[in-house]
């Protein structure tokens, strides 16, 4: 394919319509299971963790504040590695996320299906199998956004309205309940040794409290569709991120202050194993009934949304990278009616489907944990992400001079310099903290990367054949992203 010979998305998202998938996105199904988790294994010390995980959050939206709004393109995190640190971490930049969102939609089905079948239990005494659900989550999705990004922003719109109605249910039905004895001893544990027993579960709550902040970055992914992006990233991430760092103060700090610690455990003592369901599970016997359900059915409309918005951002990288034809060309195709990357839609959906029938098979292979063995891929391809994204902060001043420039939100030079290497060392701590739980899943990656290597040389050479340096089509803006501006 030559360069700029494909069909552009002529469709946009508005303002209100980013906000909803981006906020479906870093909340999603996560916030309705993480804090009890995490509540059980580190007690009260989960509100201290939430706080401190906000520092490396700002970070992470600083970063894509000004990327985003000097490079406003479709694919972004591939764009800004292929041009601002190199080729062969563009291709990083698209290879690992694609693995990592397959992992993520088989978890989020499976979610999706252990709640519905526990809210199904409660109200009827009857249950569906875990595939059946878990297709028609991922099945309806698919179809979806195989039809309209602008149908797929008002059904997002729909439902991160209920997903927002299901957690101030917990928060207000709540806030009556909350006793200041609960928030102490801050680092329990047994023995009398709070902090050295503490502190691990603390720091791994940081973590995993922060992982869903990082579903800002999929405003990057869809600027092609955004109206005004240029203006519109920033006023996206600012909503955004008020949005989404309110709501989950509001749910940790009124989990540990009105639900009983037995609540969140089997054993009723901290250590137990954690309580399947989530804050609907915990909130017996302290919420009403009624909220009980809202907040049911508003996980189960987390998933969705969680499903929607990784279809809807992370289709557009891989449809951006197969117009450098660093991935087949097929997928670079923009459907003549629907006007979306229908085939890239389809490597996404396609895969997970075919593989829910063989997710117990997983569980035989990794024990009880195999959802923590999909997180840990996700969490892994994600860090990778931002990884590359701190080190294309730092060169974007030196690449692109005039569009950091022109930027409308220009981070000054040592507040630039100080996001790009702390997203760098945040990503790397954070991923060698997380990989310890599941160290297969991390090879499994790794060998993700090794074959994404072995691919990218193949193909260069194959174009270089050709006559065509695949590497310099990787490192120039196309006629469309260049806005009209003077060659940088």
């Amino acid at each position: 394919m030559s360069a700029d010979s494909y069909k552009l998305i002529d469709q946009r998202v508005g303002l209100w319509g980013a906000v909803a998938l981006l906020v479906g996105t870093a909340l999603g199904m996560s916030i309705f299971i993480v804090p009890t988790q995490m509540a059980a294994a580190a007690g009260p010390s989960i509100t201290l963790a939430i706080v401190v995980s906000i520092v490396p959050m700002v970070l992470g939206v600083l970063l894509l504040l000004q990327l985003g709004g000097a490079i406003p393109v479709a694919g972004g995190i591939y764009v800004y590695g292929s041009r601002l640190v190199g080729p062969f971490w563009g291709v990083l930049g698209v290879s690992v996320p694609i693995l990592a969102v397959w992992s993520y939609l088989l978890f989020a089905a499976i979610g999706f299906a252990d709640y519905l079948n526990g809210l199904l239990d409660t109200l009827a005494g009857a249950s569906v199998p875990t595939v059946v659900a878990a297709w028609v989550l991922l099945g309806s999705f698919l179809v979806l956004n195989y039809v309209g990004v602008r149908i797929v922003a008002k059904v997002q719109l729909a439902f991160v309205g209920l997903l927002v109605m299901g957690m101030l249910a917990f928060v207000l039905g709540g806030i009556p309940h909350i006793d200041a004895a609960n928030f102490t001893p801050l680092f329990p544990a047994d023995e009398g040794e709070p902090f050295a027993d503490g502190f691990a579960p603390f720091l791994l709550a940081v973590v995993t409290l922060y992982i869903p902040f990082q579903g800002f970055g999929m405003i990057i992914e869809i600027g092609e569709e955004l109206e005004n992006p240029v203006e519109n990233i920033p006023r996206v991430l600012g909503i955004g991120m008020t949005i989404v760092t309110l709501l989950t103060l509001a749910i940790v700090f009124t989990l540990v202050g009105a639900i009983p610690i037995e609540n969140m455990t089997v054993s009723g003592r901290l250590g137990g194993e954690p309580v399947e369901g989530g804050l609907a599970a915990v909130g017996a016997g302290v919420l009403p009934d009624p909220l009980l359900l809202v907040i049911g059915v508003a996980a189960l409309v987390a998933a969705a949304t969680t499903v929607n918005t990784l279809y809807t951002s992370y289709s557009r990288t891989v449809m951006r990278a197969a117009r450098d034809d660093v991935l087949p060309d097929v997928f670079a195709a923009v459907h003549d009616d629907y006007r979306t990357p229908h085939r890239a839609v389809l490597l996404f959906g396609v895969p997970p489907i075919l593989a829910a029938p063989f997710i117990g098979q997983l569980d035989a292979v990794t024990g009880p944990a195999a959802l923590d063995w999909l997180v840990t891929v996700v969490v892994t391809g994600i860090f990778v992400a931002f990884l590359i994204g701190g080190v294309a902060l730092w060169n974007l001043p030196k690449v692109f001079p005039q569009r950091y420039e022109h930027s409308i939100y220009k981070l000054p030079m040592p507040v630039l310099k100080t996001v790009a290497v702390g997203n760098v060392i945040v990503s790397a701590v954070f991923t060698l903290l997380v990989v310890r739980s599941a160290p297969s899943a991390f090879g499994v990656v790794l060998a993700w990367i090794v074959l994404s290597a072995g691919l990218y040389w193949y193909r260069v050479r194959a174009y270089d054949r050709k006559g065509v340096d695949l590497r310099s089509r990787m490192a120039a803006l196309h006629a469309h992203e260049q806005g009209g501006e003077a060659d940088d």
